[in-house]
């Protein structure tokens, strides 16, 4: 359990119009990445500190407009938030 406060780190998986937070330090982590590599999703180069995916997907769509995302793909940069 989860306290409040406690931040973890977030990758974000993006195919098409569909974007998955996932918790980097999360058990099955590795496990749900790879099955989303294995269905199109792509690997967006941003790392998000939240306490849960809620948060953490309302800081992305807060912070990030989609021609950063792009940049940051074409630059090789990593975007953090």
């Amino acid at each position: 359990m989860l306290m409040d406060g406690f931040c973890m780190k977030f990758c974000v998986l993006v195919k098409e119009d569909v974007l998955v937070f996932e918790a980097l330090n999360a058990e099955s982590s590795s496990d749900i990445i790879l099955s989303l590599f294995r269905q199109g999703f792509v690997l967006a180069p941003v790392f998000i500190e939240a306490n849960n995916a809620e948060n953490a997907r309302a800081s992305f769509m807060s912070r990030f407009e989609w021609h950063e995302i792009a940049a940051a793909f074409q630059q090789k940069k990593i975007l953090a938030c």
